[in-house]
C-alpha cells in the first residue's frame, strides 16, 4: 500500500513538472506579440507627452522588463500597486538633458498604467 502511494506522488509530480514546463513554452512563445503591443502602446504615450523627442530609435527598438510596482512609480491607476506589470525603455539620444520615462504597461489590456521619471 505504502510503495503505491509513494508510487502515485512520483508519477503526479512527474506530470506536474512536465505540464509547467509546457505551460512556460506556450507563453514565451506568445509574449513576442504581446510585447509588440505593449512597446507600441508605451511609444503612443511618450509621443502624447513629448517624451519622443529625446528618444533614440523607435518603438520597436524598446526593452521590456517584467517588474512589480512600487512607491517608485508615478501610477496613473493606484489598484496597480504591487501588481506585475512590464517596464518599457527607450534608448536616449546623445546628450540629452532629461532622458525619456520607463512606462509601466499592464500586460493583459496593453495600456499604460505609469511610468518612473528619468533623471
Amino acid at each position: 500500500m505504502l510503495k503505491l502511494l509513494v508510487a502515485s506522488i512520483w508519477i503526479s509530480l512527474i506530470f506536474l513538472i512536465v505540464g509547467c514546463s509546457a505551460t512556460e513554452v506556450a507563453v514565451n512563445d506568445s509574449s513576442e506579440d504581446s510585447y509588440e503591443l505593449v512597446k507600441e502602446a508605451a511609444w503612443e504615450f511618450v509621443e502624447v507627452k513629448g517624451w519622443n523627442q529625446s528618444a533614440k530609435g523607435n518603438w520597436r527598438d524598446a526593452k521590456v522588463e517584467i517588474i512589480i510596482t512600487d512607491q517608485r512609480y508615478e501610477l496613473l491607476n493606484t489598484q496597480y500597486e504591487g501588481k506585475e506589470v512590464a517596464s518599457v525603455s527607450f534608448q536616449d539620444k546623445d546628450n540629452v538633458v532629461v532622458g525619456t520615462p520607463l512606462i509601466l504597461v499592464d500586460l493583459e489590456s496593453h495600456e499604460v498604467v505609469g511610468y518612473m521619471p528619468s533623471e
